[in-house]
């Protein structure tokens, strides 16, 4: 009797356990909404990172708005700070 016992907890465990793994990730993104996060999923960005002339913010090379100028490569955080930053203005 008590070996039927063990054996029943055990198999309740491991259906938790599969329950707990199937359904984890999703309750997870749930939360975040609810924290200011975003509800959309979140995708790892390659790259270095690199800083920004115009503004000094850092922006993956993946995500910067590229310029080529003479012999290297500009990054910028946006189209706006490109734009600035060729019309000769620092601020």
């Amino acid at each position: 009797m008590l070996f039927r016992i063990l054996i029943f907890l055990l198999l309740l465990l491991v259906v938790r356990a599969l329950i707990a793994r199937l359904f984890g990730t999703r309750r997870k993104a749930s939360r975040s909404r609810f924290r200011g996060g975003s509800s959309r999923v979140r995708t790892t960005v390659r790259g270095q990172m690199v800083k920004d002339p115009q503004c000094g913010i850092y922006v993956a090379t993946d995500l910067a708005v590229r310029t080529r100028t003479k012999d290297m490569n500009l990054y910028f955080c946006s189209e706006e700070c490109r734009d600035k930053f060729l019309q000769g203005g620092r601020s």
